[in-house]
């Protein structure tokens, strides 16, 4: 999945599929080695309800250097767009940009993307969470 970072250059989230469906699933932001980190199914179905709900969430992941750490994904603005926090109280819920982001202590890592993207990111989560229920039976 194709995002952007903050200083505007393109970047990837790679997501490897476990083999099994009680196996980890391995993220790769930004398609670096040094971000990559192991999440759980849960942690996937997280990200996937936030994105589709415009929320924020923070769920747990593994780095194998770092050890345990949270990936966070959260609305954000992108610079010729109203903040999504001034948005009309009766206006639907947040569909802008949204940003997945990784901290470890010697860097981090920020993805942007934008709205196009963050349904085709959700529409590829939820095939991913189909086919480990498929496996899984």
């Amino acid at each position: 999945m194709v995002g952007r970072t903050r200083d505007h250059w393109e970047c990837t989230l790679i997501i490897d599929l476990p083999k099994k469906a009680d196996d980890l699933l391995v993220l790769h932001p930004a398609g670096v080695s040094m971000y990559t980190v192991t999440t759980t199914r849960h942690a996937i179905q997280q990200l996937h309800e936030t994105l589709t709900t415009g929320g924020a969430c923070a769920v747990p992941v593994h780095h194998e250097a770092h050890g345990d750490r949270l990936l966070c994904l959260r609305p954000t603005t992108l610079p010729a767009e109203p903040p999504w926090t001034d948005r009309p109280a009766d206006a639907p819920p947040h569909r802008g940009p949204m940003e997945l982001y990784l901290g470890l202590p010697d860097s981090q890592i920020s993805i942007i993307f934008p709205r196009d993207r963050v349904l085709l990111l959700a529409r590829t989560l939820t095939q991913i969470l189909n086919e480990e229920d498929s496996v899984a039976q």
